[in-house]
């Protein structure tokens, strides 16, 4: 969701006039370290706190996600993946509203070509309370090219997702295969670059007094390689199945989410899994966002599945179905 997306990236989500919580130097500056050992040498007084605060600061932007050191919801401790998803209080919008962001980023949207990614700057985001939001007032969006057809979709996902095992075309409940893309569904995160074009941003909005402006940007390459197939029924309802290929490297992460997210243990084929329900995602129009995510290791490689919907009638026994048969 990470590494330079977390450490690289989000896991991304550089900057050095941003306030930090002293709090996280520890935890900051350990995860950095594995993030470049063995490529380069450390000197001494390097601190690391910039960039990967920016990663993170994205990336809660982006999923809902951020660092945290509150309840634990849940833990994850596999081979060389480590993770904790934490509840966090007042992490929550209070200058802008989350239909404002939709509005503002669909604008966005609609003036890129197929392909093309950009960065949102919002002025509002800056005035937030919460640390991370004021740290990175940026959103990255993209629009995908998506592949519509079945067949060079599964091809995508057994050729360069090496997946040992093929996705269904049909999930239970009458879902059936509507498009597949590379990366996440929703959001994009941005590389060691972001604070460069946070400033340039800062500086256009400032110069011509929009609260909101954006950018075209090159898109960033990530540790982590994800691809998103999206099914649909008759009622337009919708359920995502990604897949997400982490690095073989150690990972380490820690996520935070509101504090009404709700939380239930699951088995999906024999995998303990984790079911989340969160009433604040930013992205839905009905604020729902629910998602059922396990890991699992391909060889050597390990492959996280998230099975998640944004649409408030889908249950989740209709997506602990969904996750059984992609295991199929």
């Amino acid at each position: 969701m990470f590494i330079e997306k977390k450490l690289r990236n989000e896991y991304e989500l550089a900057a050095g006039k941003v306030y930090i919580d002293p709090a996280l130097d520890s935890k900051i500056e350990r995860l950095a370290k594995k993030e470049f050992a063995g490529k380069r040498r450390l000197h001494k007084g390097m601190r690391f706190r910039p960039k990967l605060v920016h990663v993170a600061a994205a990336f809660a932007l982006t999923t809902g996600f951020g660092y945290a050191t509150h309840s634990l919801l849940y833990k994850i401790d596999e081979g060389s993946v480590q993770m904790e998803v934490q509840a966090r209080k007042d992490f929550t919008l209070t200058q802008i509203t989350p239909k404002e962001i939709r509005l503002e980023l669909a604008n966005v949207e609609n003036k890129l070509a197929t392909g093309e990614t950009a960065l949102v700057y919002f002025a509002a985001l800056e005035k937030e309370k919460h640390p991370l939001f004021q740290q990175n007032p940026m959103i990255g969006i993209e629009k995908p090219d998506v592949v519509k057809d079945w067949k060079a979709w599964t091809a995508v996902l057994s050729e360069e997702a090496s997946l040992s095992h093929a996705l269904p075309h049909q999930l239970p409940d009458s879902f059936s295969f509507l498009e597949g893309k590379q990366g996440t569904p929703y959001g994009v995160m941005m590389g060691q670059e972001g604070q460069q074009w946070l400033n340039e941003l800062q500086e256009e909005s400032k110069e011509t007094g929009k609260n909101v402006v954006w950018k075209v940007v090159p898109q960033a390459t990530s540790p982590i390689q994800a691809y998103t197939s999206l099914y649909e029924n008759e009622q337009k309802e919708r359920i995502f199945v990604t897949v997400e290929k982490f690095p073989k490297e150690q990972l380490d992460v820690q996520l935070s989410t509101p504090e009404t997210t709700k939380y239930d243990a699951v088995t999906v084929s024999g995998k303990k899994a984790h079911y989340t329900k969160n009433d604040q995602f930013l992205f839905s129009e009905s604020g729902q966002y629910q998602e059922l995510s396990w890991l699992d290791q391909d060889g050597e490689q390990p492959i996280m599945y998230r099975i998640a919907t944004d649409s408030p009638t889908v249950s989740k026994e209709m997506l602990v179905q969904a996750a059984k048969a992609s295991q199929q």
